[in-house]
């Protein structure tokens, strides 16, 4: 409870600290361009106006996940967030400055605005960012886990992480887990496996507790159905309420209309560039420029999914279902540019008008790679109840080499989650993850994860702690 207070009060705090800087920044923009004599606005600043205006920012803030927990994260992320978020904002004070008469914003005093404004919150949210960094930094992490295996490959993700935030100080195997209180002292923090039995991971996490420190859970597919989950009072007995992962009438109805509303302002914007790439694809490679292919929809149903074709004509045609690897020898010229910004997805826009498709959701698959997915997973069948989407909650947060059952938590997790405000979220979200390429790139030959663990730490201290 203390926690969540405390979290409260720091969103607050971040809150009232950006609208200000915002309101400073608009401020500093009128006294620097009035020096120069240049048009700013027209007639005097209304101060009232622009505490309004930039209270509003908040809003856009909120959207590019501004106010969740920025320790452990990359200043990378921080910084592209920030600069979007005050495109949009930008974008929102042009809009008003055209076709209102709430404000009367030249385009130049907007431009240097924006300069001014996001310097302004780099500079504090970074300050931020570092202090945090100081006083978090250099964890101590245990990982705990039934093989060496499964160590090394979650060991691995800490090393891919953000540098600084942690320090692998070891392995320690399910076997002894009797004797954690000897690791608890020298540890911060300890990892547990998903694989790990109930049990083992109750005993575990009670000895963690005990000493005060912190656990990290990986959870099982059926532990997701308990974030968010109501709790409810049964004479003197205390339930949890779990639903099933589907969306009711009135949230079908309202995903449905931000369908059509979305996908029809996207194509009407991206008119030019699909008709350029009507015309440049044929020119550049043998094949038409669009391709269909099968994939699986809601509640199962097959559909023929619209691509700009990114690779060579008949791609499959020796090789059979493959997923699209880094560097692959079949990709174009071209298609590794629309690949790389995802403008290959543009013709999906019509899949979503027919109703095949949403803008956001769990990404389609096709029905050869979905039964062995069900193989090993069979809670991936629920993922199958709401429609596919260009974009999602795992394109956003994982990267296109995220393992399969990584990414279902997030498509379950998005489910469990649904609302409009989520949808918006994420699809304005998905403009940072297409400027980081390295989220869309396919599939690396070879085990790099192992090889990169291996060059970084010392294969021993991890596994025969």
């Amino acid at each position: 409870m203390k926690e969540d207070y405390k979290g409260r009060f720091v969103k607050l705090f971040m809150a009232i600290i950006d609208v200000t800087f915002v309101y400073v920044g608009f401020i500093l923009t009128y006294w620097v361009l009035n020096l120069f004599s240049i048009p700013t606005v027209g007639g005097m600043m209304d101060h009232d106006r622009l505490i309004v205006l930039s209270a509003s920012s908040f809003f856009v803030f909120y959207l590019y996940d501004l106010y969740t927990d920025w320790r452990r994260k990359g200043k990378q992320n921080l910084v592209y967030s920030i600069i979007l978020s005050m495109v949009v904002f930008s974008g929102f004070e042009l809009g008003i400055s055209i076709w209102t008469p709430f404000l009367s914003f030249q385009l130049s005093f907007i431009f240097a605005a924006f300069l001014i404004q996001t310097n302004l919150l780099m500079c504090i949210r970074l300050c931020f960012w570092l202090v945090n960094k100081k006083l978090y930094c250099k964890k101590k992490v245990y990982i705990i886990g039934e093989d060496s295996n499964m160590g090394l490959y979650l060991a691995g993700k800490f090393l891919n992480h953000n540098k600084g935030w942690f320090e692998i100080s070891g392995y320690i195997p399910l076997t002894k887990k009797g004797s954690i209180h000897e690791f608890v002292e020298r540890g911060d923090l300890f990892l547990l496996s998903p694989t790990i039995n109930r049990s083992d991971k109750e005993e575990i996490v009670r000895q963690c507790i005990k000493h005060g420190k912190e656990i990290m859970v990986i959870p099982q597919l059926f532990e997701l159905s308990l974030i968010g989950a109501n709790t409810l009072q049964i004479d003197d007995m205390l339930v949890i309420s779990i639903k099933p992962p589907r969306l009711s009438v009135s949230q079908q109805i309202s995903k449905r209309l931000f369908d059509v509303i979305v996908s029809l302002i996207l194509l009407v914007i991206s008119s030019p560039i699909l008709m350029a790439l009507f015309l440049l694809i044929p020119l550049t490679s043998k094949g038409p420029a669009l391709y269909r292919q099968e994939r699986i929809g809601v509640n199962g149903n097959p559909y023929w999914i619209y691509k700009f074709r990114s690779m060579v004509h008949d791609a499959e045609k020796r090789t059979g279902p493959v997923l699209a690897t880094d560097k692959d020898p079949r990709i174009t010229v071209i298609g590794r540019v629309i690949r790389a910004v995802r403008l290959d997805e543009l013709p999906q826009l019509f899949n979503v008008l027919k109703g095949e498709m949403s803008i956001v959701g769990p990404r389609p698959e096709r029905e050869f790679f979905i039964n062995q997915f069900k193989q090993e997973l069979p809670e991936y069948s629920l993922r199958l109840t709401v429609k596919p989407g260009i974009t999602g909650l795992g394109q956003v947060l994982a990267n296109y080499t995220t393992p399969v059952e990584e990414k279902l938590r997030f498509d379950l997790l998005y489910i469990l989650n649904f609302s409009s405000l989520l949808d918006f979220k994420i699809l304005l979200q998905t403009i940072r993850v297409v400027l980081q390429r390295e989220q869309a790139r396919g599939l690396k030959e070879g085990n790099v994860r192992k090889q990169q663990l291996v060059k970084n730490i010392d294969q021993n201290k991890v596994i025969n702690h």
